[in-house]
């Protein structure tokens, strides 16, 4: 990886993983398993030490509670997505130092700044870091309380409620490593990317240095590299955490306030992450299919122009004009199958993938409530 770019996933929310892997001598996805091992392990320990791996009744134990499991997969999956990312960045280095018509433009363009907003230096970082971890610690200080509540926020007891002591105070040190530190950095760092890297693009169009490809494989005009930066991280936490949501649907099995708002925020962050970049983007898609139309335009119009003015009207003239013409047109055809949003049946998809766990407990949630009510209705004579 390009030297600047290593120093991100070495530091701030994944600063923990760098003395994991010093102490250990394994590397990123190493040092992503130590760390959810250990944390699942204390996690157990302390259940274990208030006999709470299983309750009985309508309570959850550690053991039957699978948002637990989902948070621990989350942060392994999530920072190796980062550290894919940042990889992904750093392998079409040259491609954007050739996008911007500069040798150094990689690391003027794309590292700099980028460090910048994720050491929080610039003003846009410090903002968007200033909603990430509010929000991060707003979700710590909100379970905190809830789980105060035993019985009174939610109807049941749980094996990391106050009632837990163990449980509780475990959960209180690693939800405050995850919501308020680990979490956060990944936004902060993800929304550092695109924001780099969509400038560079936009500084590139109105240059003139950058052009569409309309016969590259990427089959996004050579701006390929860009739609993976801004959906696979995505992607990957609509995975994970429908898989915690499905769970806290199950554990609560209503229309809670913690599992509805998690099912907002998980939709909206979702689609809001993938069209806020992904309309800036289209922007420059569309102009510079503008342009490239326009240049079509304008050569077609000069060999018509030399046909009819009788300046070329010889047999094998015709023929190449002829055959220039096609070619034009089949050029302009692939120009327009460019998509100006890209992934985005992708991303769709996996939206309608990851609420379909928690649809399903919502739907048999309801079914058992009407159920009684349904049995007891008059039937036909």
């Amino acid at each position: 990886m390009r030297t600047g770019l290593d120093e991100i996933w070495q530091s701030g929310g994944l600063g923990l993983h760098r003395r994991v892997g010093k102490l250990l001598h394994v590397g990123f996805v190493g040092q992503s398993l130590v760390l959810s091992g250990l944390c699942a392990v204390a996690l157990l320990g302390s259940s274990a030490s208030d006999h709470s791996l299983v309750l009985s009744g309508r309570n959850v134990g550690f053991l039957q509670h699978p948002t637990i499991w989902a948070f621990l997969a989350l942060q392994i999956a999530l920072p190796l997505s980062i550290k894919r990312s940042l990889a992904m960045l750093a392998n079409n280095g040259e491609k954007i130092d050739r996008m911007a018509g500069k040798e150094n433009a990689f690391s003027k363009q794309i590292v700099q700044p980028l460090m910048r907003f994720v050491r929080l230096q610039s003003f846009s970082g410090r903002a968007f870091g200033a909603i990430t971890y509010t929000a991060g610690f707003a979700a710590f200080v909100w379970n905190t309380y809830q789980n105060q509540l035993p019985g009174v926020v939610v109807p049941y007891d749980f094996w990391d409620s106050s009632n837990h002591l163990w449980g509780f105070w475990a959960t209180r040190v690693y939800k405050l490593y995850l919501f308020s530190w680990l979490l956060p950095y990944i936004p902060q760092v993800h929304v550092g990317i695109l924001l780099v890297v969509l400038k560079a693009v936009r500084r590139a169009r109105l240059a003139g240095t950058l052009k569409l490809n309309p016969f590259c494989p990427d089959g996004v005009g050579g701006l390929g590299f860009i739609p993976p930066l801004v959906t696979s991280p995505i992607l990957m936490a609509l995975v994970m955490c429908s898989v915690a949501l499905a769970g806290a649907f199950e554990v609560h099995r209503k229309l809670d306030v913690t599992p509805s708002i998690g099912l907002a925020v998980l939709l909206g962050l979702s689609l809001g992450a993938y069209f806020v970049p992904t309309m800036y983007l289209r922007r420059d898609i569309v102009a510079l299919k503008r342009t490239t139309f326009e240049k079509l335009l304008e050569l077609q119009q000069e060999q018509y122009a030399r046909i009819v003015d009788g300046l070329d009207t010889d047999t094998e003239t015709l023929s190449r004009a002829n055959e220039a013409l096609d070619y034009f047109e089949k050029v302009r055809e692939r120009v327009e199958k460019i998509p100006t949003l890209p992934h985005l049946k992708r991303v769709l998809n996996v939206v309608g993938i990851a609420i379909t766990p928690s649809a399903l407990s919502i739907c048999v949630s309801i079914y058992d409530r009407l159920n009684p009510i349904l049995l007891h209705l008059p039937q036909k004579p």
